[in-house]
């Protein structure tokens, strides 16, 4: 070779590494990455080029094994150059790996030459399977393995015409290529396994994506960051209340990976069992606000910050009320019927975890058939945009999306896809609720004095309002649970007692209220004891029962599942 053709030669090698060390690993996907590395290496050292990988590789998985011959199911993940018709291509299974006397040298890591590749094919297999591994008769194959850590994860085969001489320097180029490539390829499949590992884990800590209650119907989706951004903390939650409401939350944990999951998971386990204590909204955030805090103050000196972002919303169906508090995230947007998507104008809160400032509620009243759009930062958060466009965007595509009559569930699906399309660098999340509303005629309400001469009439006035609503097959259950309820009224009580009945499409709901602030609890009777069975015996027979506190005191109430739906008067 003369002095020139070495320069050029020379040249050529420093390309080609430059353009490797530029190209290969930028991504954190096996499959990108393995184009990346038969991009490189086509045409300037042969006219095709292929990667093959165990696909174990591509889900994460650690590679089968290292001993010669390699086992396990082998598939092309790349291809660069003028593929033959016939030739197994990008997403096929590749029938072995194994190329016999070789096996050591690939699995030592060493790159393989063979010269006449059509006829060494053929002694190991027919005609057919050799028209789909070797692009034509005349085809010199240069087999480089992807060794990495001790693992063999596949290997890189550049295809030359044998017209075109060997050149001293290709074995030693693709062999540098291939092992910047195979470190790549370990990398973004060890990064793989971590996101697997997260994604699946944020959706095992989030609920189902649809509900259907009296209160409201309800549709979310969930999808995680893209592979290279790391999966956030986003949630949502959709929390059944006493008395037909429901508490919608949609929110995101600070930070990236396993430990925004893990912040995620431990406030929505936070807010489930504060929400279900019945504490308003501002005071909900308030407790959370405090454990979000302490969270951060267990944490390891320098690491990253703890806290979250949230707004959670209690909906009356009775009275149509709607209250929501915000700790500093995004205002949902309201759909109201026959009218544009507006934002719920909402006092601003700080995060949870800062602490600085008391947070403050918002009340409003829905129609029927409004929806409540809840979203997160990843409808907001796109490069190129600023938040007021890509808000703007938002809402339009609500308004287009969002019909009277249509699926929530295909409403969420549309206006995710309108609005933050896939490749994304931010979890997405998205809430939707139609709000229903609980007629006057599917509610009664009594106010009685606090005295025993009291609850013959209560039971009487129940039975009498199941009677009406054709309930009758309740009634035993429900005057046990009126009488036991108004019986501690009577003892624990003030000088007055409300009594409500709530009737759902599936749920009876007993309430009374007392002005004092004294917590029943289900004790163990002794048999020796005459009460404090009235409680367990109420547990018994419905589907479940708490006690809520207000400004007026407290209410006792408990709900019956239906055996059968009714057609009810709605508003």
């Amino acid at each position: 070779m003369g002095a020139e053709n070495k320069v050029e030669r020379l040249r050529l090698r420093v390309r080609l590494m430059y353009e490797a060390a530029a190209r290969i690993g930028v991504h954190l996907d096996v499959r990108r990455t393995a184009q990346d590395i038969v991009d490189v290496v086509v045409p300037a050292l042969g006219k095709l080029a292929t990667v093959d990988l165990y696909e174990a590789v591509s889900t994460g998985e650690d590679a089968e094994g290292v001993s010669p011959p390699p086992q396990g199911t082998i598939a092309r993940f790349a291809v660069c150059g003028d593929l033959p018709e016939g030739m197994i291509t990008a997403g096929e299974r590749v029938p072995s790996l194994s190329i016999g006397a070789y096996d050591a040298a690939l699995t030592a890591g060493n790159v393989v030459v063979i010269e006449d590749a059509w006829e060494f094919i053929t002694s190991r297999h027919s005609i057919e399977p050799a028209r789909q591994m070797v692009p034509d008769r005349v085809s010199r194959g240069i087999v480089a393995p992807l060794f990495a850590r001790g693992r063999l994860l596949g290997v890189v085969i550049v295809w030359q015409d044998r017209a075109r001489g060997l050149r001293p320097d290709d074995v030693e180029i693709l062999q540098e290529i291939a092992l910047r490539g195979a470190l790549a390829v370990d990398n973004a499949r060890r990064y793989m396994r971590e996101h697997a590992t997260a994604v699946g884990l944020q959706r095992m800590l989030l609920p189902r994506g649809t509900t259907d209650t009296d209160a409201a119907e309800t549709a979310a989706i969930y999808r995680p960051a893209c592979e290279g951004a790391g999966v956030g903390g986003a949630w949502f939650d959709v929390i059944p209340l006493s008395s037909a409401r429901i508490g919608l939350v949609v929110g995101e944990a600070f930070g990236r990976g396993l430990a925004a999951t893990a912040t995620m998971g431990r406030v929505r386990a936070a807010m489930l069992t504060l929400a279900h204590l019945d504490l308003e909204p501002d005071e909900l955030l308030t407790h959370v606000d405090d454990l979000v805090r302490r969270l951060g103050g267990e944490a390891e000196p320098g690491a990253d910050p703890v806290g979250a972002r949230c707004v959670y919303a209690v909906y009356d169906p009775v009275t149509s009320r709607c209250v929501l508090a915000d700790a500093g995230h995004h205002a949902p947007v309201l759909v109201a019927p026959s009218r544009e998507p507006t934002l719920v104008e909402l006092p601003p809160g700080p995060p949870l975890g800062e602490g600085r400032t008391p947070f403050e509620t918002a009340e409003v009243e829905l129609e029927p058939s409004s929806v409540l759009v809840f979203h997160g930062s990843g409808f907001l958060d796109r490069q190129g945009d600023s938040a007021s466009a890509s808000l703007g965007r938002l809402r339009r595509s609500i308004a287009r999306r969002c019909r009277a009559g249509r699926s929530l569930a295909d409403v969420c699906r549309e206006v995710v896809k309108d609005t933050a399309p896939e490749g994304e660098s931010t979890d997405v999340v998205l809430l939707c609720a139609r709000t229903r509303s609980i007629s006057a005629a599917d509610t009664v309400r009594w106010v009685f004095p606090a005295r025993a001469e009291a609850v013959p009439e209560i039971r009487r006035l129940v039975t009498e309002q199941l009677a009406v609503w054709r309930l009758d097959e309740e009634a035993f259950a429900t005057e046990l649970v009126i009488s036991e309820l108004a019986g501690n009224a009577v003892r624990y009580g003030g000088e007055s007692m409300t009594v409500r009945l709530i009737r759902g499409k599936d749920l009876l709901v007993c309430e009374v209220g007392d002005g004092r602030s004294t917590q029943p609890r289900i004790r163990r009777a002794r048999s020796t004891d005459e009460g404090g069975r009235g409680l367990f015996l109420v547990s018994q027979v419905t589907e479940r029962w708490g006690c809520r506190f207000g400004p007026d005191g407290k209410t006792i109430w408990a709900e019956q599942r239906l055996d059968r739906t009714h057609e009810s008067v709605r508003a």
